[in-house]
């Protein structure tokens, strides 16, 4: 919670200001910690530790849980002080998808975090021998993706660098082309990296796909982001790990391109980290290392990923996606409860 109680701090310098009748430091103290104290951050969406905004939320009672949670609208979601936040976004969540057919597909051996399949336009469900994801059609973007990182897929293939549009979208879905971005101040952002996939120049190309880019300030794609993607790699090549990684981007602040390409306000990934048994099932365990982090899509983001660590329970309330569907239930409620915590 750093930066969220650094900001709050930096707006109670106003309160000082204003507040010429409190009667000392330990009435500012009591007042923003009647700020900083809500009732229980594991069900609270992560952007609480940072910064929320209306763009952040996909219907108007996920931003008033938070109204709610804190005194004093610290995020300014009540803009116009009636007690309602975000009053312009949907009034309900989208309805979740019927369960989706099993895949033999090894990258949703973990689950199908949407239920994603072809029936809804926007939650269009992809899979390819390097990943699978879920495209919305709407937003000309993906929601996520989950994909398999391991020894086997590391090789000394170069960087293709060949981003092209997806000509694997159905009819009536737009095909989203590099020149979208031209201008835009935004790069193309991997979210299955290139680096992840350097067996084949096949495997390479695939995550240049437009359908695998999302619009990503500068400074996050190549601070934050890209040593997140880097750490997930040492683990692989410093200690023979394998990895299972969902990631994706949700939330709204514009878009790019004629053809409104939207830009995410949050971005956020799950790396599983386990040992591939000898009869090839997969090592996971309750003691299973899980890294969950969600950060904003900022220029002014902290550098340091480690400072957006969260929990996949957090994430589920901000994405209302379902994690870890494959596993027992026990074992999904002890792997979601972790809080990343790497040092």
């Amino acid at each position: 919670m750093t930066f969220f109680l650094r900001r709050v701090w930096s707006r109670s310098l106003v309160l000082v200001v204003l507040g010429a009748g409190l009667t000392g430091c330990s009435d500012l103290l009591l007042l923003v910690n009647t700020w900083t104290t809500p009732a229980n951050l594991a069900t609270l969406p992560p952007c609480v530790d940072d910064d929320c905004n209306c763009g952040d939320f996909a219907s108007q009672p996920q931003a008033q849980t938070v109204l709610d949670a804190f005194r004093g609208d610290p995020y300014g979601l009540d803009g116009d002080g009636n007690g309602t936040a975000c009053e312009l976004l949907p009034p309900v969540p989208p309805p979740p998808d019927p369960p989706a057919s099993p895949s033999s597909n090894p990258h949703l051996v973990l689950g199908n975090p949407s239920q994603a399949a072809t029936a809804n336009p926007n939650n269009y469900l992809l899979q390819r021998n390097q990943y699978a994801l879920s495209y919305s059609r709407d937003r000309n973007g993906l929601n996520w993706a989950s994909w398999e990182v391991d020894a086997a897929w590391l090789g000394s293939t170069d960087r293709q660098d060949n981003f092209r549009p997806d000509g694997g979208l159905p009819a009536g879905f737009y095909q989203v082309t590099p020149n979208d971005y031209r201008g835009s101040g935004y790069d193309r952002g991997h979210v299955v990296p290139s680096g992840d996939r350097t067996r084949t120049v096949s495997d390479n190309a695939a995550t240049f796909l437009m359908t695998n880019i999302i619009p990503q300030t500068p400074e996050n794609n190549r601070g934050p982001w890209r040593e997140l993607e880097e750490y997930g790699r040492d683990l692989v090549y410093q200690y023979d790990r394998s990895l299972h990684v969902f990631a994706g981007a949700y939330g709204n602040q514009g878009s790019v391109g004629n053809r409104a390409v939207a830009v995410p306000s949050r971005l956020w990934k799950i790396i599983v980290v386990y040992d591939r048994l000898p009869d090839g099932n997969l090592g996971i365990g309750s003691d299973t290392q899980v890294i969950a982090v969600d950060m904003p899509n900022i220029d002014q983001v902290n550098p340091d990923w480690r400072q957006y660590q969260t929990s996949i329970q957090r994430l589920e309330v901000a994405t209302g996606y379902t994690f870890l569907e494959n596993f027992p239930a026990d074992l999904q409620a002890a792997l979601k409860a972790q809080t990343s915590d790497v040092p």
